[in-house]
């Protein structure tokens, strides 16, 4: 009876248990002046164990996540017209995720747009901004755990 009781407890349990996740290592290849690398990679850590546990458990021995840094992009484009100016920064990074035995290239994109008048624009090249890069590398974060878990 007690067997029984047991199996019968167990069996649903072991049905919907979830696969658990951790993130093992950030690597990057990417040298940054505005952003150190220890920053991007804990930043991207933090980022990546977020995304996993809106879906997912994390656990210290869980199967591995590991995450590289392949290139940050963040080409400034612009158009002048008499007095008006408009210039954008996309910043695209790629990232290499490597999760369920799989490797995942992915691609993240977010853009600043700056509008001036005359002299409100001094400098034509938009400054780096960590909140845009922070959001390309969450969509690129998000796009991988779509393609593959």
């Amino acid at each position: 009876m007690k067997n029984l009781f047991l199996l019968l407890f167990l069996i649903p349990t072991m049905l919907f248990a979830q696969d658990c996740y951790t993130v093992k290592s950030v690597t990057t290849t990417v040298e940054m002046e505005e952003i150190s690398q220890k920053r991007i990679t804990f930043g991207i850590k933090q980022m990546m164990e977020d995304v996993i546990s809106d879906k997912y458990d994390l656990c210290l021995d869980g199967k591995p996540v590991e995450v590289k840094v392949t290139s940050i992009e963040a080409p400034t484009t612009g158009i002048s017209i008499g007095p008006w100016t408009k210039v954008s920064k996309k910043t695209i990074v790629t990232l290499l995720i490597y999760i369920n035995n799989n490797v995942i290239e992915v691609e993240g994109k977010a853009k600043s747009t700056v509008k001036a008048t005359f002299i409100d624009l001094q400098d034509e090249n938009l400054p780096f901004n960590k909140t845009v890069f922070a959001s390309a590398i969450k969509k690129a974060i998000e796009k991988s755990l779509k393609m593959n878990i």
